[in-house]
């Protein structure tokens, strides 16, 4: 519900079309005591929520026709040194 109602307030907005990228997932892997963990439990490589969060990102591109103009990313802090964490999680 998060991801698609910002979206969807920023799309509607007069300031849609300066948008290019969108941080979907932030510090999952560094996440401490977060709510999301509370929901869907503490296995960071494996946590299900992102998926979510990034089809719920790119069905509302995909309803405003933005699939090719705007970037989805992921995003955390000291990735080389968690490299294989990343790869699992994605």
């Amino acid at each position: 519900m998060y991801v698609k109602t910002v979206m969807n307030h920023v799309y509607n907005s007069q300031y849609g079309s300066v948008v290019y990228a969108w941080d979907v997932c932030n510090e999952i892997l560094h996440a401490q005591n977060s709510g999301w963990e509370a929901v869907y439990g503490s296995n960071k490589t494996n946590a299900s929520y992102v998926k979510k969060a990034f089809n719920y990102a790119y069905e509302t591109l995909e309803y405003f026709k933005l699939t090719d103009s705007v970037k989805l990313f992921y995003n955390d802090y000291n990735t080389y040194m968690e490299v294989n964490n990343v790869i699992t999680l994605v």
